[in-house]
């Protein structure tokens, strides 16, 4: 009985040791710092070509300067895109935009009434006024696993994304010349959709304001890509992405001031009406499927990316 159990022991003891042997150490560089992340470490991720570029104009014969690189988004959507490890083999994924912007431009217009305007005094003005808004949301999660102990590293995962966007410009413009139907029905007003100053409502319309439809989308995609990490904590690497995608436009609203033929008169007639304008939306299951944000532009790529581990 003795025997067994001390056989038994010693059986254990060199499985432990056998095991221990067999964990990889910890890969650091000369200096004693650590190459691959590590729990509680945080990552973004940059778009590699300008790096690279910079990199390889060392190779070259050409005689044009080697302009310095610059830190530019993954995507056109301008989303940061960062990593929190919560041990050296998992990491939760974030994306994030939050944008607004406005913007106004203002012209002048002769002031009604506009005739011959006088050389002295000079003609009196008004001020037309665009004013242009825009937003964009964006909201990502996800979590990474990975894989390998040498400084190539692979790892695979999944993350789901919330986005609401204007599809285009919502536009508000604001006139001088005020319109009448009885006293002012073709006012003077700067057309800012052709740059045209000192244009007549008799050419047909004005626009007050045009507003598209906002855009809603959520995409759920699976992801596989790897790293390899050149200097300690900072790595190159690429991904493919997998899954579905679904966005909307709702309709939106153009509305105008408008002078038109009445056709059950055909007498001259104004106002102010209200059109709504066309809406879509899209359904999608496919590789590198509009990867960031609902950004058709990386379909079917794989993002090269630089990442700055901290």
């Amino acid at each position: 009985m003795k025997k067994i159990i001390l056989t038994a022991t010693m059986a254990i003891c060199t499985i432990g040791l056998f095991a221990q042997s067999a964990a990889p150490a910890p890969l650091t560089s000369k200096r004693g710092e650590m190459i691959l992340p590590e729990a509680g470490d945080w990552a973004i991720s940059f778009d590699a070509s300008p790096f690279l570029t910079y990199l390889g104009s060392f190779f070259t014969s050409s005689s044009g300067l080697n302009p310095a690189p610059t830190a530019n988004f993954l995507g056109s959507n301008q989303t940061i895109i960062g990593k929190y490890f919560v041990d050296e083999k998992t990491a939760y994924r974030g994306i994030l935009r939050i944008g607004f912007s406005s913007n106004s431009l203002t012209e002048q217009t002769l002031q009604d009434p506009n005739g011959a305007p006088a050389t002295n005094p000079p003609p009196a003005m008004v001020s037309d006024k665009l004013s242009v808004s825009s937003h964009f949301i964006g909201l990502g999660a996800g979590m990474e696993k990975r894989k390998g102990h040498t400084r190539l590293q692979g790892y695979y995962g999944a993350e789901l994304m919330f986005w609401l966007s204007s599809t285009g410009n919502d536009s508000t413009m604001t006139y001088g010349n005020a319109y009448n139907s009885s006293t002012n029905p073709t006012p003077t007003f700067y057309n800012f959709g052709s740059g045209t100053a000192n244009q007549s409502m008799s050419a047909g319309y004005r626009v007050i304001s045009d507003k598209p439809g906002s855009t809603f989308g959520i995409s759920a995609l699976a992801f596989i890509g790897f790293e390899y990490f050149f200097m300690p904590k900072i790595s190159v690497g690429a991904e493919y992405t997998w899954g579905i995608t679904f966005w909307s436009q709702g309709q939106g609203t153009l509305e105008l001031e408008q002078v038109y033929t009445d056709v059950s008169s055909g007498k001259p007639a104004d106002g102010t009406f209200s059109y709504k304008t066309s809406n879509t939306s899209h359904f999608g299951v496919d590789t590198g499927v509009n990867s960031i944000f609902g950004n058709s532009s990386n379909a079917g790529k794989a993002d090269l990316n630089i990442i700055f581990h901290f």
